[in-house]
């Protein structure tokens, strides 16, 4: 018992910490938010800069020095907001991400240039008696770190709750325009949360430096995990449960290393490490998880996305641009220059499985170097024991998959910076478990796996005897990962994709299988990745596993969208900015810069790119080269305009919708109660009622997005219930959104098409070689004719006029033909002429197509003249039904909703 009593001592003492770096972060997200990357690396400069170069080298006394520290640390973190968050405001959400992993980067390669590498012990200068309290020790310096936790934490909290400057802050992080109103600067108090953010990294920093001591990449990435673990659990948003989020994790992994003997017994090992860490982020995951969701909220906004590019590759190009590089790498490259090639296209590699991952499907993860490095264990174990290299290669493929699905189990439940910070997570964990444990490595030589020298198809390939062979191995690969990561973006399972990517909800409500689309999408980077880790963990005889690190990841996401993440051709032009590339060689070589110049060059770019061309090289390429190009026949050409047939409307299955006794509760609050309707095939009815009387909640719960807390929902006498958005959309049941939802990335026709999706489960292996383009159903051509949009096909959603985008919404959902329509505020923004219009086509839909249709909407006038019956309710509870004659003179109606007749007769629009 004391022994236990004194682990939790411990853990208090780095849980503190941990929560300190975590309200740093959870400041900077409140004032901008935005998810700092950097928090670990700030504190860490800050550690070093006092200890090492004010303490140590200036002699300067030690509060002066650290004080100073502190300082240094918020004023880089302030200066980097000033300098590159400023000119990213309007940028996607993952640009701004990928720029604070930049400056992770930069701080972390400079501190390494200036101090080095290794651990440097830090003497300790807080009190530091140790106290003995009935057989416990009780250090002084950790109750003095437990104290300025609770201290920092509750002055957060009164400041950010009672303070105008604390309100405003938290207000501008939720609308910068309204904080501008009230005569706030959006920047300034951005400034003011940045710089006190990395001054209480850099406090935290110097608390806990003399009781880790200090190492440039564990110390940043051991308080970055913990820190921003604490953070998430609590939401990034409550000071007090993110204090209680760090003593959680400080308390598990002290209570880990506690029974880490224990559990090294139960299973037979004599050695694991990373055991003390894996607890803690185990149950952040399970939090999270807990608390995710399948789909996200109708409040959820879609961030802004980067470029995309057509995936369209034009043979000749590709052939003159391999020649190119052969003529180089066999005629002028010399082995290091060999070796440096090798190094960027295996890299490029990787790059392709993130531009899959995150560039295609939006799934942003930091794990894909934990995944590489499980398939070059495998494959090295495969060599090893004596199978063909040929053969481990696809195994080690093959067997990686799973390890990619299990990284996407989270992604299921939660999406963006959550879900980098899940991934991290797991990669650390996989980094520490699995690559520092010489038990799963096999027979090792340097803590390696040893695989001698590498044949392939008979011919000799060993980079280390063979770089150029390897080189052309290398750039093989690439290759043909290039076709099928350009294979899928232009194919159909490529569309379903960028539909998760732009709009969850939108997808789903299409029938397109979320959760199916994630996992593919993991999937195949992991197959990638895989690859990409063969090709890297090959280059020696014997293959080393700490280059297959969690800021391998970050970097090479970095890197990713610097070169264009939604472009094939990122991996062309960000590869060669990896460690030991091309670019590598360039400053070395011709520059004459050596000792991790190369790094921090890399950084430096990485922020000069993100702020210059947001979209990435490939972007900025493709939009000024492309005219060059095509007249060189080296990219493909426009696609031609579709050409459509005439086809006449088929009416479709007749279905029936009832809903029985619907009630929706969030917390306390009931949306809707007992509400009960039903939509037969070839009517138009109604739904209204005042503003939050519960219309749209209602929608949500018929189509599956809002879980009802009581009631039965069914389709031809078909309990519906517990099936999915996607499965009840695939049944026919559709809907439109009253914000539209359109898939902005792609042109009004792939949204069509998108909506007529029909996914063959065989297409999602053959549109990687193989891709296809369904024809449009005659359903989506009647629709598209319908709607008037044949001239407007090849154009984006952004390039039309607000009514043109309404019916884009409406034609996507009519495009799969379905029994039962629920149109959400169609005619919100339509003048007059269009309103008329679009009531014309609600009836044909019903009439023509004989289509059940679900109507919500606030224009009486038009609900009036098109709907058979109407729906009223009030506080989520139906007070009337009837013909729009029965509903015009209902008395408890007319009080609710319509008003006077006067009012109605003229079309007000309630």
């Amino acid at each position: 018992m004391r022994s236990l009593i004194q682990f939790i001592i411990l853990g208090l003492g780095s849980g503190a910490t941990y929560a300190l770096f975590a309200q740093g972060a959870v400041l900077i997200y409140r004032g901008s938010g935005l998810v700092n990357f950097a928090q670990g690396a700030l504190g860490m400069f800050a550690a070093y800069f006092g200890f090492l170069e004010l303490k140590e080298k200036h002699d300067l006394p030690t509060v002066v020095s650290l004080t100073l520290a502190v300082l240094a640390a918020g004023l880089v973190s302030y200066v980097f907001q000033m300098i590159v968050l400023r000119r990213l405001r309007r940028a996607a959400a993952i640009v701004r991400v990928i720029s604070t992993i930049g400056l992770l980067a930069l701080i972390q390669s400079i501190v390494e240039k200036r101090f080095g590498a290794a651990n440097r012990p830090i003497e300790q200068y807080l009190p530091h008696r140790v106290f003995n309290v009935g057989g416990v020790f009780i250090q002084e310096e950790r109750i003095y770190i437990v104290a300025i936790s609770v201290l920092v934490t509750a002055s957060l909290w009164a400041w950010t709750r009672f303070t105008r400057v604390g309100l405003a802050i938290n207000a501008s992080a939720q609308n910068e325009r309204a904080v501008q109103t009230l005569g706030w600067s959006p920047d300034r108090l951005a400034g003011l949360t940045w710089a006190l953010g990395g001054a209480l990294a850099g406090l935290a920093a110097v608390l806990v430096a003399p009781l880790t001591g200090l190492s440039p990449s564990t110390f940043t990435l051991v308080v970055t995990i913990s820190g921003l673990g604490a953070a998430l659990l609590g939401g990034f948003h409550s000071f007090p449960v993110t204090f209680i989020g760090g003593l959680i994790i400080g308390l598990t992994e002290s209570l880990a290393t506690r029974y880490k003997g224990d559990v090294q017994n139960w299973l037979h090992q004599s050695q694991i490490t990373g055991l003390n860490r894996a607890p803690a982020f185990i149950a952040i995951l399970l939090v999270l998880v807990v608390r995710g969701r399948g789909l996200p909220l109708r409040s959820h906004i879609a961030d802004r996305l980067p470029k995309l590019g057509s995936g369209v590759l034009n043979l000749r190009g590709l052939v003159l641009s391999v020649l190119i590089v052969l003529a180089l790498l066999f005629g002028v490259m010399d082995e290091s220059w060999a070796q440096a090639t090798f190094v960027s296209l295996s890299v490029g590699v990787m790059i392709l499985s993130i531009v899959v991952l995150t560039g295609f499907a939006g799934q942003l993860s930091l794990g894909q170097y934990a995944i590489a490095g499980v398939a070059a264990l495998i494959a090295g174990k495969f060599v090893h024991g004596g199978m063909t290299p040929e053969l481990a290669i696809l195994l080690s493929v093959v067997m990686t998959i799973p390890i990619g699905l299990l990284f996407a189990l989270p992604a299921l439940r939660t999406r963006g910076v959550n879900l980098a910070v899940v991934t991290l997570g797991l990669g650390y964990t996989v980094s520490e478990v699995v690559f520092a444990n010489a038990n799963y490595l096999g027979p090792p030589i340097d803590g390696g796996t040893n695989i001698g020298l590498i044949k392939l198809f008979g011919i000799e390939v060993d980079a280390f005897s063979h770089p150029h062979r390897w080189a052309v191995v290398c750039l093989i690969a690439f290759v043909l990962v290039s076709l099928v990561v350009a294979n899928l973006r232009r194919s159909d399972t490529g569309r379903r994709l960028i539909a998760v990517r732009t709009n969850e909800r939108a997808a789903a409500s299409l029938g397109i299988s979320v959760f199916t689309v994630k996992l593919f999408s993991f999937a195949v980077a992991a197959g990638i990745a895989a690859i990409g880790g063969i090709l890297i963990g090959f280059r020696s005889q014997n293959i080393q596993y700490g280059g297959f690190n969690v800021f391998e990841s970050i970097s090479t996401v970095g890197f990713a969208v610097t070169g264009g993440i939604g472009f094939v051709l990122a991996g062309v032009f960000a590869s060669p900015n990896a460690s030991g590339g091309l670019a590598t060689r360039v400053i070395e070589d011709w520059i004459g810069l050596e000792n991790r110049w190369d790094v921090i060059f890399g950084g430096v770019l990485v922020l000069v790119i993100l702020i210059v061309q947001q979209d990435g090289i490939a972007a900025a390429v493709t939009d000024h080269a492309k005219p060059l190009l095509q007249k060189l026949r080296l990219v493909g050409k426009k696609t031609p305009v579709l050409t459509l047939p005439e086809l006449n409307i088929e009416r479709v299955s007749p279905r029936t919708l009832v809903v029985a006794e619907l009630t929706v509760r969030f917390g306390g609050v009931t949306a809707v109660d007992a509400a009960s309707f039903e939509v037969r095939p070839g009517e138009v009815v109604g739904l209204i009622g005042p503003n939050g009387a519960g219309k749209t909640t209602i929608i949500d719960a018929v189509s599956g997005f809002v879980k009802p807390s009581f009631g039965g929902l069914s389709i031809d006498a078909q309990e519906v219930n517990t099936w999915s958005a996607s499965r009840r959309a695939r049944a026919g049941l559709r809907r439109s959104f009253q914000s539209l939802e359109l898939f902005e990335d792609l042109t009004v026709e792939a949204n069509i098409r998108a909506g007529a999706d029909v996914s063959r489960h065989s297409r999602w292996f053959t549109d990687l070689f193989w891709p296809h383009k369904q024809d449009l159903s005659s359903a989506s051509v009647a629709a598209i004719r319908e709607f008037n949009l044949v001239d407007e096909l090849d154009k984006f959603p952004g390039q039309l006029s607000y009514g043109r985008r309404r019916l884009v919404g409406i034609a996507r959902s009519v495009a799969s033909g379905p029994s039962l329509l629920m149109l959400d505020e169609p005619a919100a923004g339509l003048d007059e002429v269009e309103s008329k219009e679009l009531a014309r086509l609600v009836r044909r839909l019903a009439s023509d197509w004989g289509m059940g249709v679900l109507l919500v909407e606030h224009d009486v006038g038009l609900v009036m003249s098109t709907c058979d019956r109407i729906v009223v309710i009030e506080f989520g509870r139906v007070i009337a039904t009837g013909t729009p004659a029965e509903i015009r003179v209902n008395a408890r109606v007319k009080a609710a909703y319509l008003g006077d007749d006067s009012d109605e007769e003229a079309g007000v629009s309630a």
